[in-house]
């Protein structure tokens, strides 16, 4: 928009100049005129800058409620259920002091989505944290079983459009720990928050 104006003036300005014999007094019949308006949807989004963006993050006030989608760019993100403590099963133990905690988890790449250039990957337990009113995040430690927590989610596996993984995805917090929110941070960008 901004070098069609450029354009547009310098051409103004040239063609003023070309006037001739110096004659300051053109027939105004005569004189180009260049009407410019702008784009409607560009006025209209320039308009209103408190206008929410429709893939913005969810955080703050905008964070979510356990059950609700986070709308992404081209996949939608639900936390279906916290579980804590989640239960320990054979073999699969928390550290003393710990209790594990269960994140059901709901991941679909829309239909109509472009696949990136590198690959579109589920999240894995290392995008998960679990955050207490005093500050304190607990994180996934990327660290998981093929086997555990029951239905596993498929963590770090390819999605196509119109994909929908569902499953449990678990990781060890402080026993006692409360929870105020968890934070989804793929790639360390902080995404979504929900709240119990």
């Amino acid at each position: 928009m901004i070098r069609t104006l450029l354009i547009v003036a310098a051409l103004t300005s040239a063609l003023a100049g070309c006037s001739g014999d110096g004659d300051q007094a053109a027939d105004s019949a005569t004189t180009p005129t260049t009407t410019l308006s702008a784009d409607p949807t560009e006025a209209t989004e320039a308009a209103d800058p408190e206008a929410p963006e429709s893939f913005a993050p969810n955080v703050g006030e905008k964070a979510l409620r356990v059950g609700e989608t986070r709308e992404g760019t081209g996949i939608r993100t639900t936390l279906e259920e916290i579980k804590y403590p989640y239960p320990p099963a054979q073999y699969r133990e928390p550290d003393t002091g710990n209790h594990f905690m269960g994140l059901r988890v709901t991941q679909c790449m829309r239909e109509a989505a472009e696949p990136s250039e590198y690959g579109d990957y589920s999240t894995y337990n290392g995008d998960w944290y679990a955050a207490s009113p005093s500050g304190e995040q607990v994180a996934g430690d990327g660290s998981s079983w093929s086997d555990w927590p029951a239905p596993k989610f498929p963590e770090t596996v390819t999605l196509n459009p119109g994909d929908c993984l569902q499953g449990w995805i678990a990781f060890e917090v402080p026993a006692g720990m409360q929870v105020e929110k968890i934070i989804w941070r793929p790639g360390g960008t902080t995404t979504a928050e929900w709240l119990p």
